[in-house]
């Protein structure tokens, strides 16, 4: 063995490390202090509302409770809605799934304890006296919908503000009615939190969601957002987790002035500030509360696509594997399962790009020897040699290039089902077999990772001695990198390895 066979797998197995760390698990920003220096660019303010800071402080009325607590609960087919007259607000938001077979619930807005009142879903803040005890106006339940009513009115300002549910999607809808009693402008902020898991509490899945100056949204890490960043009146404002959204879609009136964050681990905070308020207004104002699924975001929005963690260029084979692998899961009950049976349909429609690729390799190999003889018959001639290797080419082609071809097609289907195995809440709490009990988390004893090496070794039995070694590489770096991987794409990696060691098995004795 030379040096050059160590150096090349050795430099593939760092590049492919690399690659994969940033594409998958991406870059952990560390916050720096930033320090102004002589000749840095700065943008001038051009409007008084540039000049107004960020107002994240509430302070409240310092009055006593005048009416008893009331909790007022909706259910629907789809989630458990539960509202306090303290501070008229979303006490407790739950959504109702299936989870292995049982009926289940995930619940995303907790009740708080006195002590933060400040972040409570859908508080609206003055910026002085802020009221916290409402009364229970009114509660309806009809057909599709159904509405709660509070009301507050002090010597200074009347607030009504009204909920509206929507019994067959996500959708939660405030009216908010508002009359000054005073001279002075009124600015409110309403202000709702992002959906909050017990076992899901890194702060690395937490993501501002925004609507752009182009329409598009854009999704910003929580670490990357900046403590006196804001946007000017927002279209889609809000939050959202790895399996959840909350998340402002309309602004009927075009009250918002200002949008920002407050970044209070483990929960991101948004405010909606208004336009100055000098008469009675109405403002309406629409929001997603639910889970990242593709049927239920775009029922409501059919913006909200973009909020999926598949969307952009992978968006179109995502969407595909994923309605694929719930179709199968109709049939076998089993996510595990279902990932198996979409791994083996996958395999078989690649199953002419990678004979080819067998066969284009043979013929590289035999391109490859007479290429060799001719640059050693021809070697004092270089004219003569030339004119030979055209000759070549022109009967040959260049063989190999067709053996990229299965690999160009698998990479884009890797990484779309990367992001669907990992980010899917279809598959969040889903057991496959034994210890495998949540095929969205980690292997908890790299079982699967294991296998896949072993797999991938098995694998370089297969092949030349030239090949061997850089599969010897890439299943060291597998088996180190896997040990992150969903188990659901871990278990469509191993399967996927074991199919291709059986078809090349196959070929070869055929």
């Amino acid at each position: 063995m030379n040096i050059r066979q160590l150096l090349v797998p050795f430099g593939m197995a760092l590049l492919t490390t690399w690659a994969i760390q940033y594409f998958f698990f991406g870059n952990k920003d560390q916050k720096s202090m930033q320090t102004v220096k002589s000749g840095q660019s700065f943008v001038a303010p051009v409007s008084s509302a540039e000049y107004k800071p960020l107002i994240r402080e509430i302070d409240f009325i310092d009055a006593k409770r005048t009416t008893k607590k009331e909790l007022t609960t909706f259910e629907t087919p789809l989630a458990t809605y539960v509202f306090s007259s303290d501070g008229a607000c979303l006490h407790r938001f739950e959504v109702k799934r299936e989870i292995s077979g049982k009926a289940s619930s995930l619940t995303t807005i907790f009740p708080l304890p006195e002590s933060e009142k400040e972040t409570r879903c859908f508080l609206l803040a003055r910026n002085e006296k802020t009221p916290y005890y409402y009364r229970l106006l009114d509660v309806q339940e009809e057909a599709g919908l159904s509405s709660v009513t509070y009301g507050y009115d002090a010597g200074d300002i009347t607030i009504i503000k009204k909920y509206t549910i929507f019994t067959d999607s996500y959708r939660v809808d405030l009216e908010t009615t508002v009359e000054p009693k005073s001279n002075s402008p009124e600015t409110l902020r309403l202000v709702f939190p992002s959906p909050l898991m017990p076992d899901i509490i890194s702060s690395e899945s937490i993501h501002g969601v925004i609507a752009g100056m182009q329409g598009s949204l854009q999704k910003i890490p929580v670490g990357k957002i900046k403590p006196q960043e804001g946007w000017f009146a927002p279209v889609i404002f809000g939050t959202d987790s790895k399996y959840f959204a909350h998340v402002m879609i309309a602004d009927v009136q075009g009250m918002v002035q200002r949008g920002y964050y407050a970044d209070n681990q483990p929960r991101l905070i948004s405010y909606l500030e208004s336009k100055p308020i000098t008469e009675k207004v109405v403002w309406n104002l629409s929001f997603y509360l639910g889970p990242k699924e593709y049927s239920a975001l775009t029922t409501v929005d059919q913006r909200l696509d973009q909020v999926l963690d598949y969307s952009g260029w992978l968006a179109p084979i995502a969407k595909i594997a994923l309605a694929l692998l719930n179709w199968l899961y109709g049939y076998l009950k089993n996510y595990g399962w279902a990932i198996v049976a979409l791994t083996v349909l996958m395999r078989l429609l690649l199953i002419p790009f990678s004979w080819r690729a067998q066969e284009g390799e043979k013929k590289a190999a035999e391109y490859k020897k007479k290429l060799q003889y001719l640059q050693q018959k021809y070697k004092h001639d270089p004219e003569l040699l030339a004119q030979e290797k055209t000759e070549l080419f022109k009967k040959h082609g260049m063989p190999g290039l067709s053996g990229c071809l299965p690999m160009l097609v698998q990479v884009p289907l890797f990484f779309a089902l990367n992001r669907v195995l990992s980010s899917s809440i279809e598959l969040y709490k889903a057991p496959f077999i034994g210890w495998i009990t949540d095929l969205s988390a980690t292997d908890p004893y790299y079982i699967l990772p294991a296998l896949l090496v072993v797999t991938m070794l098995l694998q370089g039995v297969l092949m030349d001695a030239q090949k061997r070694f850089m599969v010897i590489g890439m299943a060291l770096v597998f088996g180190a990198v896997s040990i992150n991987f969903a188990s659901g794409l871990c278990l469509y990696i191993l399967v996927s390895t074991l199919l291709s060691v059986g078809q090349s098995a196959w070929q070869r004795r055929s």
